[in-house]
């Protein structure tokens, strides 16, 4: 149940104008104001002057004449803001949504599961290209420091396997979920990222992904 001045706050911030505390009790009043009192508007006036009085500048509330009142615009009200939910996301999840994601951009030829190639989950390749994209995929737990354990293991595997010959060279991803991925995007130097040719794929709850190249990176950092 909404208190006095939280229907005062509503109220006047709908208001052109500072209004009387009768006539912002009888609004209230209207907008479903629960009140034993028999002089509603009297107990508006003091619950905003007792604030008024009490926090002063701080106040959300103004008094600009006798018993009438208005919005303190001066005041910079804190936003709360909500922490995002953290959803754990298994590696088969992050896999299939990656792979999901590759396919339609032209990616085929997937090979994922028991590689031949140790320790990458996902390698792809394009009609027509020599290259070969090596994808190292990681899950989350409920606990954060696997978010920060998701991208060293993995930034490590992937390494591993950047042993190219001849003049082609491949390209190299990590799969992780969104909050892994954030870590990656603060801690990989952009400069390494385009040296190894280096991508970072995030994917959410919703299996959406979020491909980061190293341009992108350079301009987060």
């Amino acid at each position: 149940m909404k208190s006095f001045k939280e229907f005062a706050y509503e109220i006047l911030k709908r208001s052109a104008k500072p209004l009387h505390s009768r006539e912002i009790s009888r609004i209230a009043l209207m907008k479903g104001l629960k009140t034993d009192g028999k002089t509603p508007w009297a107990t508006m006036n003091a619950v905003l002057l007792t604030d008024v009085i009490a926090k002063k500048d701080k106040s959300k509330f103004i008094k600009s004449g006798s018993s009438t009142f208005a919005i303190n615009n001066n005041i910079k009200l804190v936003e709360i803001k909500e922490k995002p939910i953290r959803v754990p996301l298994k590696e088969d999840f992050v896999k299939h949504s990656i792979i999901k994601y590759l396919s339609t951009l032209g990616w085929g030829h997937f090979e994922y599961g028991d590689l031949h190639t140790k320790g990458v989950d996902i390698r792809a390749k394009r009609l027509g290209y020599s290259r070969y994209l090596y994808v190292e995929v990681k899950g989350s737990s409920e606990l954060r420091q696997s978010d920060e354990v998701g991208f060293i293991y993995s930034l490590g595997q992937i390494i591993t396997r950047m042993k190219d010959s001849g003049s082609t060279r491949n390209y190299y991803a990590l799969g992780l979920p969104d909050f892994a991925a954030k870590i990656a995007l603060r801690r990989l130097p952009w400069q390494v990222a385009k040296k190894l040719l280096l991508i970072i794929y995030s994917v959410n709850s919703l299996g959406e992904v979020e491909e980061y190249t190293w341009a992108e990176l350079k301009k987060l950092q």
